[in-house]
């Protein structure tokens, strides 16, 4: 299905006066005869939980509070949806800022002769869990639940200030049969909002000015799951985006809140825990100055980088900045991200280096909208090194990445560096680097049908660092992942790794394997992708949200040299044969040599992506790819007894 995000802005002025309730759910507790004998959701056949309607008004108070009343009700339509009964809110508790409260749901079971026996929610069972500094969760779960019950829940939400004004979203992990969403805007208030929706799905939009308020629903939304190859779920999410820009004042005139990134760039300069943490001298590292002096740019660079790595802890804390003061951090040796990083900014620049901070969204966190300023798109800081108009991305969380390779988890995202002069937003991309690796293996058939041999694995860039990352952080793993093959009665020994601590070096593995034999009926059928990590094909879904976000591009070459048992001819041998599609920048080819002299066969596979990122448009070309190229990545030689 061909999709499409689109936007539509509209900036909103109101003046009018209400005071915040609670908005009463007529329909609360009374699911209409539909929703009762629904046995499947229309659109989804394979749906365990349908969410049949999740609706919500937002007001405000004499105080100025966002209030918001919540209604959802939910469907279970089989077993196996019975975990759609247990709820988590999450809701942002620092300072304080947001609460949660009124909490009420029930559970409906229909009798087979058509009652309705409905359970309350204990209120007992309501609890708070802390997700990290920011974000806290109440959670609980429905009684009774089973194939067929109705769960119902509704709740208030009052934050601070119309500032926590940020999104609706209409869609779910399940699919949603009615999602709407009131807005009653506050007197005086500016602000714009934007649907992100694909174009096959229609929304409706009521504006009423005249009586300050907004309405939207949407229909028939499909569930959203996590997409092989996503950059980040939220990004794809069927919502609406609030952005409020300021505030008119008839006593004090305007006061506006950041309009462009030029205001969050002066913002965070002039900050106490970012901005302010920069340019402060870090006592106890003279003796790292002294070694660095004399160095080449890159050099200076590698080595102050290594040092923070290899003498800073991580508390597996996100932050963007610092609030206990970099003195401190340096000499507890352990802070969040922000405060590593704003850490390494100092002595990068203590080294005569040009760094600057870059704010970071990751791709897991989600794509930042450039016309849309504000600071919380972003979830991490980096160091910016420019060496020779060459821009380096250095996290020093990230223990496994080298300086001159820009960290996977940022490709193909924007970020905002922070600086009065060379500051403002950067797309960040890798044309030169890829993923490269070349597996060279050689098998030898023996005459009962078993084989053995040994294999050698060169990874490179990317490669490199992946196989890096989860060789260290499990062995055992990495090896079922790579070395051993499922399906495959494989037998791996003398294993060895090479170049780990080696940054400019070729990563090599290296290991001898058997195999039992897999005849049957006088014939032999010799794999050609033993080690090529193409297990299992992830494009099959027949509908895509997303983009396919590889990240970077690849290049990936098998090479297999056969020797022969003297008692077995070639039955079948593979055609050589290549793949690709109109654009050229997908490619999959095989050559196949049968040396009938020596009795050996060679095999070359080659596979190219040349694009790192693909729109959500060519998934049809994608996943008709990868079923061509599965098919001949599985595609055996086949041996015949004499």
């Amino acid at each position: 299905m061909r999709t499409k995000l689109f936007t539509i802005c509209c900036l909103l002025f109101v003046s009018f006066s209400v005071k915040a309730q609670e908005h009463d759910f007529s329909g609360y507790g009374t699911p209409s005869k539909d929703e009762i004998e629904l046995k499947q959701c229309p659109f989804d056949k394979n749906a365990d939980a349908i969410i049949l309607l999740d609706e919500a008004i937002s007001d405000y108070d004499q105080q100025g509070h966002l209030v918001t009343s919540h209604h959802t009700r939910i469907k279970i339509l089989t077993n196996k949806g019975t975990d759609a009964a247990n709820i988590k809110i999450p809701y942002y508790h620092k300072d304080d800022f947001e609460y949660i409260y009124k909490i009420d749901g029930m559970t409906i079971n229909i009798e087979p002769e058509g009652k309705l026996i409905k359970q309350k929610l204990d209120r007992e069972s309501i609890y708070d869990q802390k997700e990290d500094e920011r974000w806290g969760i109440k959670a609980f779960a429905f009684p009774e639940v089973k194939a067929g019950s109705i769960v119902e829940y509704k709740y208030m939400s009052a934050m601070k200030n119309y500032g926590g004004l940020d999104k609706w979203v209409f869609q779910d992990r399940l699919p949603v049969l009615a999602s709407k969403y009131m807005l009653n805007i506050i007197p005086n208030a500016e602000f714009a909002y934007r649907v992100s929706k694909r174009t096959d799905l229609p929304i409706i939009i009521n504006l009423e000015e005249s009586k300050g308020r907004i309405y939207f629903e949407m229909r028939n939304i499909p569930g959203l799951n996590d997409e092989p190859f996503i950059d980040a779920r939220e990004d794809y999410l069927q919502k609406v985006i609030f952005q409020l820009s300021g505030f008119k004042n008839k006593d004090f005139g305007r006061n506006d809140y950041m309009n462009s990134w030029d205001d969050v760039i002066k913002e965070l300069l002039e900050d106490i825990n970012f901005g302010k943490q920069i340019n402060k001298n870090i006592p106890g590292t003279a003796d790292l100055m002294i070694q660095v002096a004399g160095m080449s740019s890159e050099k200076r660079m590698q080595v102050i980088y290594d040092h923070v790595r290899k003498n800073m802890s991580w508390n597996r804390r996100q932050s963007k900045y610092c609030s206990d003061g970099l003195k401190s951090i340096w000499k507890k040796r352990q802070g969040t991200n922000g405060e590593i990083n704003l850490l390494l900014i100092n002595l990068l620049k203590e080294a005569e280096l040009e760094v600057y901070p870059i704010l970071i969204s990751e791709r897991s966190h989600g794509k930042v909208n450039t016309d849309y300023p504000f600071i919380d798109q972003f979830n991490a800081v980096f160091a910016c090194v420019t060496i020779n108009n060459k821009k380096y991305f250095l996290d020093a969380t990230d223990q496994f990445t080298p300086a001159h390779i820009i960290p996977y988890d940022i490709l193909n995202t924007t970020g905002l560096i922070v600086n009065r002069k060379n500051g403002g937003l950067i797309n960040i991309t890798n044309e030169l680097l890829q993923y490269d690796e070349k597996i060279r293996t050689e098998i030898n058939v023996k005459d009962d049908g078993s084989f053995s041999g040994n294999v050698t694995v060169n990874s490179n860039d990317y490669a490199k660092v992946m196989r890096v990352m989860q060789y260290r952080e499990h062995k055992e793993e990495f090896l079922k992942k790579y070395f051993h093959k499922d399906g495959e009665l494989l037998t791996i020994k003398d294993f060895e790794i090479v170049n780990l601590e080696n940054d400019s070096l070729s990563l090599e593995q290296h290991c001898a394997f058997t195999s039992t034999s897999n005849s049957g009926d006088g014939y032999l059928y010799i794999p050609l992708d033993l080690f090529s990590g193409f297990d299992k094909n992830p494009l099959i879904a027949d509908d895509r949200f997303s983009n396919i976000n590889f990240g970077y591009r690849r290049n990936i070459n098998l090479v297999s040299s056969i020797s022969l048992p003297k008692n077995y001819i070639v039955d079948v041998l593979p055609k050589t044969i290549k793949v690709t599609n109109d654009e050229k920048d997908i490619m999959v080819s095989r050559q196949v040599v049968n040396d009938k002299e020596n009795n050996l066969l060679y095999c070359n596979i080659l596979i190219e992506f040349k694009n790192g990122l693909y729109p959500v448009d060519a998934y049809t070309v994608l996943k008709e790819f990868y079923k061509k190229m599965f098919n001949l990545l599985k595609e055996p030689i086949v041996l015949k007894k004499k």
